[in-house]
């Protein structure tokens, strides 16, 4: 059907008015994207110019960091050839303290190998650790070794006790006679690791990385292991030592754990192991160094006065059925002296993990017989992980020749982590003279015992 005339008109003017506007859309559609162009082209450029800042500020701080370190080893090197050792440790201890705590973790990296190469935290058994430069509190976080085919990894007599080591790694290296004993230490990586001879103890080691490690008379006493990971790890020879040790959740095989030392230690499944149920007092029953004549040799004790206590053969056949070969005898030889006792001090280094549950008591005990105006008296001094002493508990006999039996028990409270135990013989002072024979005026004392013990 042919346009009529008036539909063609209408089609010029349509024509005529959609030029301009396709024109000015082209116009709007190439404004905003130059717009957007530039935008991205500004935001562009405050990032270059960022990251050159950024790489300014790195080059700065590196700078910086090199400078440190090269004063650092400017000033411990002199100090290292002054004359006075005590105050040339001291100072070199304040210096890598501050000087570690402004480096990153190359760099104290770099730190640690001076010092071990210049035998400050090198511990030749030969001499003992005053000699050593103190890094408690030292902070050598994020530190990494590996041993290459060009780089060896191999410290032996390391000596980093209670330093912080958290996220640090020792791939494929060989420790040996080291100690990192009470060192903070949080998923560190001992991956391949030979650990022979070497001391943990009491280091805080959760979620520490053992993987494929061998090892070798090496302790973990007292350490927290807390999500270990000793998975294919293989002990020589020896079981590992567990005592008193967290493992909860620990990666350990069965053949792992029965190869090893888990007396009073927190299993992978949240039991305890084998919880120790022996005195902990040596030499309590009397029963080393002890004579007919009478010995003054005392294993495991500390005598107020040299000379005075004694230690007795039983004559007696039936004391010697209970109470074994010996005992603990003063005379009255001492009398101008109100009190003689014997002392010693208990570690309780093998119960910590029990004591800070909670769910530990104490029990001591002693058999006394006393005459004349002779008495005993047992004494417990408890202190704590700072070193403050409690205040002392103490029991003391009642009766007269009859062997007696003093006891004292109750919970432990759990910061404790040693006993005073003292066991004292005393001249009951009412008296203004002994009456009698040395032989009606005397005290003796045996099975002296302490126990920590597991409350059900």
């Amino acid at each position: 059907m042919p346009i009529s005339i008036k539909d063609r008109v209408w089609l010029k003017l349509l024509l005529s008015a959609l030029i301009p506007l396709m024109i000015g859309i082209f116009t709007v559609v190439t404004t905003i994207h130059q717009q957007k162009m530039s935008s991205l082209q500004r935001e562009q450029e405050k990032q270059d110019a960022h990251l050159l800042r950024r790489q300014s500020d790195n080059q700065t701080a590196h700078r910086h960091k090199e400078t440190i370190y090269a004063t650092y080893l400017d000033d411990v090197t002199k100090l290292l050839l002054s004359n006075n050792e005590t105050k040339r440790l001291v100072y070199i201890r304040a210096k890598t303290l501050v000087t570690l705590q402004q480096l990153d973790s190359e760099r104290r990296k770099d730190v640690l190998l001076f010092l071990y190469e210049s035998e400050l935290i090198y511990h030749n058994p030969l001499k003992t650790t005053t000699t050593l430069l103190k890094v408690n509190n030292a902070d050598f976080n994020g530190i990494s070794f590996q041993r290459t085919e060009k780089v060896e990894c191999t410290f032996k007599f390391l000596y980093l006790h209670h330093v912080y080591l958290s996220n640090a790694s020792f791939i494929d290296c060989y420790i040996d006679y080291s100690n990192f004993s009470h060192s903070l230490m949080y998923n560190t990586v001992f991956f391949k690791a030979l650990l022979f001879r070497t001391s943990f103890k009491f280091a805080l080691l959760d979620r520490a990385n053992f993987n494929q490690a061998k090892f070798y008379q090496t302790d973990f006493s007292g350490a927290s292991l807390a999500g270990c990971n000793f998975r294919d790890a293989h002990w020589i020879h020896q079981g590992l030592t567990f005592t008193s040790a967290n493992l909860t959740g620990a990666i350990l095989s069965n053949q792992q754990l029965e190869r090893s030392i888990l007396t009073n230690a927190l299993l992978p499944n949240g039991t305890w192991g084998p919880i120790r149920t022996t005195s902990l007092v040596v030499n309590g029953d009397a029963e080393q160094d002890c004579s007919l004549q009478g010995s003054t040799n005392f294993t495991g004790w500390q005598i107020s006065v040299p000379g005075v206590i004694s230690l007795l053969a039983y004559n007696n056949g039936n004391l010697t059925d209970q109470y074994g070969k010996c005992y603990f005898r003063v005379t009255p030889s001492y009398t101008l002296k109100q009190s003689i006792s014997a002392s010693q001090d208990i570690s309780f280094d093998e119960f910590t993990l029990l004591i800070s549950a909670g769910i530990a008591h104490y029990k001591a005990s002693v058999d006394f017989r006393c005459s004349g105006n002779q008495y005993g008296y047992m004494e417990l001094t408890f202190v704590d992980l700072y070193g403050l002493r409690y205040f002392p508990v103490n029991n003391q006999t009642k009766t007269g020749v009859a062997m007696e039996l003093l006891t004292i028990s109750n919970s432990t409270h759990f910061e404790v982590r040693s006993v005073q135990l003292k066991i004292a013989f005393i001249r009951n002072t009412t008296y203004t003279s002994i009456n009698g024979s040395a032989e009606e005026n005397y005290c003796i004392a045996d099975n002296i015992e302490f126990f920590i013990l597991k409350r059900e």
